[in-house]
């Protein structure tokens, strides 16, 4: 990525303070965690997306793209959006991450937010490279060569890889929790079509 694109598309980000904390109705936020992002990439995809596709919300939506670190203020701003009836997707880039962090990682989202995940797994070299999501519409997107998965398939379960389950919708208080176990943002930095339908029906849905 060129500084001058990034510079571009980094102008558009929110970091995290106190904004999470009283979503405002129909405003789509990409929440930039710094050093704790493990894919600057997903960041820039995912504010790129967004721009073209706002206003198209009907709650509240933010988007934490590549978490590779999940701290004590992260985890408590995402469950206040989440009381506040906001839609909350946390795409995992713990796959990125040393092992160390990546348990970490793991821990806090079976602690904090009820999602059991197992170590991460590496899937390229392989014959179909992608992700298959059941919802909001059936779709197979590119995966980035690492995923997450969920510890076990359930009704909650929206995306596997290799019958993997990665993907999951959440209902948690008044609000929607999406859980990314592959990454999605450095598909729409490349500009996948399908990428970008696919999140703007999350957004929409």
């Amino acid at each position: 990525m060129y500084r001058r694109e990034f510079l571009s598309y980094a102008a558009g980000i929110v970091t995290l303070p106190a904004l999470i904390d009283s979503p405002r109705h129909g405003r789509i936020e990409v929440l930039d965690l710094g050093e704790h992002c493990a894919l600057r990439e997903s960041v820039a995809g995912y504010t790129c997306a967004v721009a073209a596709m706002a206003p198209a919300a009907r709650r509240a939506v933010f988007i934490v793209p590549a978490a590779g670190q999940l701290s004590p203020a992260v985890l408590h701003k995402i469950t206040s959006a989440l009381h506040w009836g906001a839609v909350v997707v946390l795409e995992s880039g713990a796959a990125f991450v040393e092992e160390p962090l990546a348990q970490a990682h793991c821990n806090a989202l079976r602690e904090s937010l009820g999602v059991g995940v197992k170590a991460p797994v590496q899937l390229w070299p392989r014959r179909t490279p992608y992700v298959d999501y059941t919802w909001p519409h059936a779709a197979k997107l590119r995966d980035f060569s690492r995923v997450i998965p969920l510890d076990q398939p359930t009704g909650e379960t929206i995306g596997f890889a290799d019958g993997q389950p990665v993907a999951l919708r959440r209902q948690v208080a008044r609000g929607t929790f999406i859980f990314l176990g592959s990454p999605l943002g450095p598909a729409l930095w490349a500009g996948d079509r399908d990428a970008n339908r696919w999140l703007r029906d999350v957004i929409r849905s």
